[in-house]
């Protein structure tokens, strides 16, 4: 059984390191183009706009980018979340946005709120989530601290994952505290897990 998670645990962090080094070697103009067509999807989802209370990210890097959604869901009217790294509980708290002004800096260099607000996990609605690969059964590989598998484990919203269609593999090593994705969005299909 050790034996077992170890090996899952090795072959996660080969496709990790795979998928982040083919992300982030993605021109900027290509990324942007991607991120744009991807959003556009998502922004046609029944799951995304029958949603008032959205938790989203503040994309870093090369990840598929959300600033445009994040503003344009404020501007029609959704409450938007992104997470708050606490590094120090190993934890992810949620902060409210009314700005895209509102971020600052945050854990690994993450734009995120500045301070958390309430309980929302309750509330949300649709989780927006980044990742480094995910597969058709919605299992997902971030980059290995853990911190959105927990705290998706305290919502219930349907949890959707953004990423460029390269990033979708056949399968990919799930262990058990891992959380699925219920859909997956890219610049070429929605992928319902």
């Amino acid at each position: 059984m050790e034996r077992n998670v170890k090996m899952k645990q090795q072959q996660k962090h080969a496709q990790r390191d795979v998928m982040k080094h083919l992300r982030d070697s993605i021109p900027d103009e290509e990324a942007e183009k991607k991120s744009t067509g991807i959003i556009k999807t998502l922004e046609k989802l029944p799951e995304y706009t029958e949603a008032s209370v959205v938790l989203m990210y503040a994309a870093k890097g090369k990840e598929v980018r959300t600033k445009a959604l994040i503003e344009s869901a404020i501007t029609n009217g959704k409450k938007v979340l992104l997470p708050i790294t606490n590094l120090e509980a190993k934890r992810m708290e949620i902060g409210e946005v009314n700005d895209h002004s509102d971020l600052r800096e945050g854990a690994f260099g993450i734009m995120e709120p500045g301070k958390k607000s309430g309980q929302w996990e309750e509330k949300i609605e649709a989780a927006i989530v980044p990742g480094l690969a995910f597969d058709m059964e919605g299992h997902r590989i971030g980059y290995g601290h853990g911190y959105y598998d927990g705290m998706l484990k305290r919502m219930r919203a349907v949890r959707i994952g953004l990423a460029y269609d390269f990033q979708i593999v056949e399968m990919l090593p799930a262990e058990g505290h891992d959380q699925s994705m219920d859909l997956v969005v890219t610049e070429r299909r929605v992928i319902r897990c």
